[in-house]
């Protein structure tokens, strides 16, 4: 009983270990982005507004019409009542 007992005490410390180095992992990764984004920030800000500009016409587009549907159904809802 002992044996078995010191057995999985071993098994928790060992699975436990490996959390800790998977966090530790995660927290560098999260950094190296950070510091990543900060350095290009400039660069990555001019490609967004790029693409942005470019399709602007459709995204405006896209939620003109959403909204239009929106308010059609709204107004169907109200007139059905």
């Amino acid at each position: 009983m002992l044996r078995l007992s010191i057995v999985i005490l071993c098994c928790f410390f060992v699975t436990s270990c490996g959390e800790y180095e998977q966090l530790e992992r995660k927290k560098v990764l999260e950094r190296r982005a950070d510091s990543l984004y900060s350095r290009k920030r400039d660069s990555i800000r001019r490609l967004t507004d790029t693409l942005c500009d470019k399709d602007f016409d459709q995204y405006y587009q896209e939620a003109l019409d959403s909204i239009k549907l929106k308010q059609i159904k709204e107004i169907r809802d109200l007139i059905e009542k």
